[in-house]
């Protein structure tokens, strides 16, 4: 995965994994890879004074807010119509 692009992606505007797919012309069905990259690319951004931070998944139906970065469904209302998380870089 390309972890520099990636951090320099997110450090212009916050974007969801699928964005950043979208933006680095990579299928979408490698969406997972992306997640991972960015668990790399948060320690690289502290290393440089930086930090990776994350608007969480919403609910688009009940306003229920998750804690992990890609959930299924929704574990108050059971609908799957969740608004992905979004990252960007702070610094420190």
């Amino acid at each position: 995965m390309q972890l520099e692009r990636i951090i320099a992606l997110i450090e212009e505007r916050p974007l969801t994994a699928r964005e950043i797919c979208h933006a680095l012309e990579i299928d979408i069905s490698r969406e997972k890879e992306v997640y991972e990259a960015l668990k790399k690319a948060s320690k690289v951004l502290k290393r440089k004074g930086k930090m990776l931070l994350m608007s969480p998944p919403v609910c688009k139906k009940c306003g229920f807010e998750f804690e992990k970065m890609n959930p299924g469904r929704c574990p108050k209302c059971r609908s799957e119509w969740i608004e992905p998380a979004r990252f960007f870089v702070e610094v420190l």
